[in-house]
């Protein structure tokens, strides 16, 4: 389910259970929906929803939130969304600017496959005086 991405991050907010998850969720999503029109391509499976029995998160999970917008957007819209970040184990951890670029870019590609989803022309027709 889509949730409204936080685009508005600061330098003073913090990164939370609840923004894992969406940003996680909303990334699954904008595939799910970019599967009803295109082709498979490459994703990389992103695990289960965080709890607060979780430890902490780790760099190869934002890792993964990393790749997959690139993936979605490579299989879908070529949008130029910014540079991918890479992040490791006991260094800085995923700044605002960047979760700021990873949910406008999700908000971006989510807007255009919605807006191609729903201008699909359709054509009706009757067949053998029923109609389908």
């Amino acid at each position: 389910m889509w949730q409204l991405p936080k685009t508005n991050w600061k330098e003073s907010d913090f990164f939370n259970i609840e923004d894992y998850n969406r940003i996680k969720g909303n990334i699954n999503e904008i595939r799910s929906q970019a599967l009803l029109l295109w082709p498979d391509f490459e994703f990389e499976d992103m695990g289960s929803d965080k709890t607060y029995e979780d430890y902490g998160f780790y760099a190869d999970e934002i890792n993964r939130f990393e790749a997959n917008v690139d993936h979605i957007c490579n299989g879908t819209y070529p949008f130029k969304i910014g540079d991918r970040q890479t992040f490791y184990d006991n260094q800085p951890f995923i700044d605002w600017k960047e979760l700021n670029r990873i949910e406008e870019a999700s908000r971006l590609i989510y807007s255009n496959i919605q807006s191609r989803y729903h201008g699909r022309k359709t054509l009706s027709f009757t067949l053998n005086g029923g109609t389908f």
